[in-house]
């Protein structure tokens, strides 16, 4: 990718995300009724009249919703994405250098794998490595394995540490010896620091938010070689709005989006497992029935969000939650209360909500893209050759997007 065309794939997202912001921004969690439906009224109706089985299976395949969504209103069909280097994912060499259960015995399944792929999309490996935000270092572990290069891993909680510590002091496996776990606050960790050595090959999987923006900034400062990065969680931020690191897309129309709003793009979860699936969509049904109860005592009509619960709240019924949530909210409830008719109203806003968000989530991978544009364009405007590509299949993990810069001209 060059910064011309980057740019240009960058200005048309852009474009497009803000002519259509209405049809992304607004919540339907908390929008009974969503800003575009006057704008889109047939779109309305007919996302409105879907029976269960016809949203089960528009909601499951985004090919199929795409066109059906477009049929109604043409325009939410995205601009042409920039084009991704093909899936290599080399998958006999990500099988090898996927930890075994003896080799990790402590690492999830999912991780093993996510680790290996990554591993292999990464090759060949010439420099030191630094895992950013390594938790107990497990994918450094793998990257040690895969590179048969020293690993310096960073990671801010000291139980982690000593836990990662253990493990490869007492693994069996010689390229694990060359990980050295050491307890950082990378958010503290400047260019400069003297516990950032230079040269190295500096790598973050799916590390959240600010701690992957301030490794692009302080390894572009410290002009590392080489920056491997696989961002999630893009709103997890300490900023009001979102900040952009590139001075081409400083004039983004979209300069005031939320954290709240930038969450769209990581709301895909196929890799939740049914019980947790099944337990926030109780949970979410709950929500909006006591909320319906709620504004019908206070005549408050704006939604008023509640803090998370623990799913054991889900084994005391329906009722027992609104007593907490009201508790919460420091609302007397009546004595009497028909729960069921609470529930069913709950039941039918989160049917509405979820038809609003097939809506919504047409947005979800070109508002990734129009992130992760802006960190390449960054990096390219600081002299890096830049590519992005999958790493692994999105079954694996949704957070499938890699960013591989390399500095020009480094040795």
């Amino acid at each position: 990718m060059n910064f011309t065309t980057t740019l240009a794939s960058w200005q048309q997202l852009d474009a497009w995300l803000s002519h259509h912001a209405d049809f992304w921004q607004p919540v339907p969690f908390y929008t009974p009724k969503p800003p575009w439906a006057p704008l889109a009224p047939d779109l309305f109706a007919a996302v409105r009249g879907l029976s269960e089985e016809d949203y089960l299976a528009l909601a499951a395949d985004q090919a199929a919703a795409q066109p059906w969504l477009a049929g109604y209103r043409s325009s939410l069909l995205p601009p042409p994405l920039p084009p991704l280097e093909a899936l290599t994912l080399k998958r006999s060499q990500a099988q090898a250098l996927t930890l075994s259960e003896v080799q990790a015995p402590h690492m999830p399944e999912r991780k093993r794998h996510q680790a290996g792929c990554l591993a292999a999309q990464l090759q060949p490996y010439t420099r030191p490595l630094v895992d950013w935000c390594s938790g107990a270092g497990h994918l450094a572990r793998t990257l040690a394995k895969a590179s048969g290069q020293p690993v310096l891993a960073l990671e801010e909680d000291a139980a982690l540490v000593a836990r990662g510590t253990a493990w490869i002091e007492a693994t069996q496996c010689p390229d694990q010896r060359q990980v050295r776990l050491e307890q950082q606050d990378v958010l503290a960790l400047q260019a400069d620091s003297i516990f950032w050595p230079r040269d190295q090959h500096c790598v973050a999987l799916h590390a959240c938010g600010d701690l992957h923006r301030h490794l692009l900034r302080q390894a572009v400062a410290a002009r590392q070689p080489r920056i491997s990065l696989v961002p999630c969680c893009y709103h997890l931020t300490q900023a009001h709005h979102w900040q952009p690191l590139a001075q081409a897309t400083q004039a983004s129309a979209l300069s005031a989006l939320t954290p709240l709003q930038m969450r769209l793009a990581v709301q895909e979860t196929v890799t939740a497992p049914d019980r947790v699936t099944r337990q926030r969509h109780c949970l979410n049904v709950w929500r909006l029935g006591y909320d319906a109860l709620r504004q019908q005592l206070t005549q408050d009509k704006a939604y008023q969000p509640l803090v998370s619960c623990s799913v054991k709240q889900l084994r005391l019924g329906f009722a027992a939650f609104c007593a907490w949530a009201a508790e919460q909210q420091q609302l007397v409830l009546p004595a009497e209360v028909d729960w069921d008719a609470w529930w069913a109203q709950g039941q039918q806003r989160y049917a509405e909500v979820q038809r609003d968000e097939l809506v919504r989530h047409q947005f979800r991978r070109p508002l990734e893209i129009w992130m992760l544009l802006d960190y390449v364009l960054f990096l390219q405007e600081a002299g890096y050759q830049v590519q992005l590509s999958c790493f692994c299949e999105p079954g694996l993990s949704p957070r499938n997007l890699l960013i591989d810069a390399r500095l020009t001209n480094a040795t």
